[in-house]
């Protein structure tokens, strides 16, 4: 006689039991496949893993609770005309696996279409201009070009700081002129994803220069998201530490760690350092070494900016590193031929300003991070809980360098407005949260 089992009270032959075993095997395989192909071919999204892990929980949790409850219900196989006779602890035991294996079918279904959803809209975006020697990269990314198997990560180099085209995958004309006559440039730093400042940034300004930690991990997703509704203003970038996992941020810049670039009548020097230790050490030499070699790029400029991630003076959790600083403090003093205007970093999430001799040193606040608040013992005689400092501080550890130089600090979102006018430049620091001018700074050149 034909074999049965006691499913929620029904009779249900074996092959029915199959068919809805393998039924649910296909579809978790499936899903399973499509997102290990989805994070194989879209290797930058790294988020994908998150749908990959679940489909594979889901995968070994839909097989292995319909085999276990086939292996029982067979131990526990009867002739039809005794099949009331089951215990019923064994008919609810095969209910609950079912039910339970197919929630969590019907959960993966949901938080993949979610996921994949939200991954559509994260890759539209762009462009980002970046300003070259007389010339501009555009780099920008379509979610169409990816599914038809072609990197979604798109340049073209127009030979002219002037550009206007129209980009496949998107219906806006694109049209910019970098003026003859800079009047004002913004820095921003540490955004780590969100995007949220930048889509509500005004777009009076000639263009942008951003101080590193635009991701967590380096990948080209993370740049997506993290730039996502950036104004369509030309770009000058520093890699930051958590830039630094992969090799995607030099495909994004399109530079290499150190480098120099003259807009107009102003020249920056970008250099890598990320934090402190002898690896470090040999990041420090060779970006002050880079600023050394190419001096001849910067003299006779009427400004100069330096450019880098870590900060020069800081109150924040990292502080100074005195290999670092000394050997920026000596390298300007060592070129006057070169107008050292101010030094641009990140990597606290803080604002803090500084002025030795006739330069500043600004650590921009952060733009999307977290807010390191410091107020945690493990600072030790770091910590300070105001949320705000100013004037000189005492110097009460190795990291504290260069306190007596201290200007202001402030836990905010903020990002630095520098303006050109006549006979000065003037540094407007603006909360993000309330649009305020927290402070101005006016340095005469």
């Amino acid at each position: 006689m034909q074999s049965e089992y006691l499913i929620s009270g029904q009779k249900v032959n074996k092959l029915t039991l199959w068919w809805c075993i393998i039924l649910q095997a296909v579809t978790s395989c499936s899903l399973l496949a499509i997102s290990i192909y989805s994070f194989i071919q879209y290797y930058q999204l790294g988020y994908l893993l998150n749908v990959a892990i679940i489909a594979i929980v889901s995968f070994a949790i839909s097989i292995l609770f319909p085999i276990l409850m086939l292996v029982w219900s067979k131990s526990k196989q009867i002739q039809s005309n005794r099949i009331d006779k089951v215990h019923k602890s064994i008919k609810y035991s095969m209910m609950t696996l079912i039910l339970f294996s197919t929630a969590i079918l019907i959960g993966t279904i949901v938080y993949t279409i979610l996921t994949m959803s939200s991954i559509v809209d994260k890759l539209y975006y762009g462009p980002l201009a970046f300003i070259h020697e007389d010339s501009t990269r555009i780099h920008w990314a379509t979610f169409q070009e990816n599914i038809s198997g072609k990197n979604a990560y798109n340049e073209e180099i127009y030979d002219s700081t002037d550009f206007d085209y129209k980009l496949k995958g998107f219906k806006q004309q694109y049209s910019y002129k970098l003026p003859e006559t800079i009047n004002r440039f913004i820095v921003m730093t540490d955004i780590h994803l969100n995007n949220h400042y930048i889509s509500t940034m005004s777009t009076d300004y000639d263009y942008a220069v951003l101080c590193g930690d635009y991701s967590y991990h380096g990948l080209m997703s993370e740049f997506a998201e993290g730039l996502l509704g950036m104004p369509t203003k030309p770009l000058l970038m520093a890699k930051g530490n958590h830039d630094d996992y992969s090799d995607e941020f030099i495909q994004l810049n399109g530079r290499q760690n150190n480098y120099f670039q003259k807009v107009r009548n102003t020249g920056f020097y970008f250099i890598y350092v990320q934090d402190k230790d002898p690896i470090v050490d040999e990041r420090v030499d060779s970006g002050i070494q880079f600023i050394a070699d190419n001096i001849h790029l910067g003299t006779g400029l009427e400004h100069i900016f330096i450019v880098v991630h870590y900060p020069v003076y800081s109150t924040g959790e990292f502080g100074s590193y005195q290999y670092f600083t000394k050997k920026m403090e000596n390298l300007i003093q060592n070129h006057p031929e070169l107008k050292v205007r101010a030094t641009f970093s990140g990597h606290d999430h803080l604002f803090a300003a500084f002025k030795n001799g006739a330069q500043y040193f600004f650590v921009n606040g952060a733009g999307g991070g977290s807010i390191d608040q410091m107020t945690d013992a493990s600072y030790g005689d770091r910590k300070w809980p105001a949320e705000e400092l100013h004037g000189a501080l005492p110097i009460v550890a190795e990291n504290d360098y260069g306190y007596e130089h201290h200007q202001d600090s402030w836990m905010k979102f903020t990002r630095t407005e520098v303006n050109f006018e006549q006979g000065k430049i003037v540094y407007n620091i603006r909360d993000l949260d309330t649009n305020q001018i927290l402070v101005s700074y006016q340095q005469p050149v």
